[in-house]
């Protein structure tokens, strides 16, 4: 018997520590929140480190029950590492969409090594195997366009916002941006800022696809 499901929406966030994966997942979750939708949010960490391996399951819908996205079930899977995305590609759907950050950051195994990172070119092709719809971004470029590294996940988050079909709107995503920052003006001018930087550029790398 195929299951179906009615109204959700589901998200994977990958990618290593100090990119912002669980405060993207944060403001998502408080964004649903605002909107007055069920929302469910859990975090699988890998290394308890700085570049450890960091992976995020958020759920939006009135038929969400549990935290956890079945593999094959996700509709949106948000990568800021090629590498940390390639590990999750079975979480989407064959139709589902891919953000996917080109900023490489190889682990500790590779600098000391032990193990040999893929080519990039390598790695697009196995992501196509599962689906076309990849849209690529070097994040770290454009967040330091904008003064800060750090803006790299909410730049991918502005792209995210401007995929068809995606559950939340950008004006109740800067209140959960404002709920998530209170008290940093600084901190919340700035991630909205490239909240917007991401969704216009986003108007150009859909339509690419």
């Amino acid at each position: 018997m195929f299951w179906l499901a009615l109204d959700e929406y589901n998200i994977i966030i990958s990618g290593v520590g100090g990119l912002g994966i669980l405060t993207m997942a944060r403001i998502i979750a408080e964004t649903a929140l605002i909107e007055e939708k069920n929302v469910t949010m859990s975090e699988i960490h890998g290394l308890s480190q700085r570049y450890g391996m960091v992976v995020t399951h958020v759920r939006i819908g009135s038929d969400v029950m549990g935290p956890l996205v079945k593999e094959g079930f996700a509709d949106l899977l948000i990568g800021l590492e090629p590498v940390e995305a390639l590990r999750h590609i079975e979480m989407i759907k064959d139709d589902g969409y891919v953000i996917l950050n080109l900023n490489m950051i190889p682990p500790p195994t590779v600098t000391l090594g032990i193990d040999i990172y893929p080519r990039l070119e390598d790695i697009l092709n196995a992501l196509s195997k599962k689906t076309s719809k990849i849209v690529k971004i070097n994040a770290l470029e454009k967040a330091e366009e904008l003064g800060n590294p750090l803006l790299q996940n909410t730049i991918l988050l502005g792209i995210a916002l401007s995929l068809p079909n995606f559950p939340l709107s950008p004006e109740n995503c800067e209140k959960a941006i404002e709920k998530v920052f209170a008290g940093r003006e600084d901190v919340i001018n700035l991630n909205k800022k490239a909240l917007r930087e991401g969704m216009s550029i986003a108007k150009t790398l859909l339509a690419n696809l």
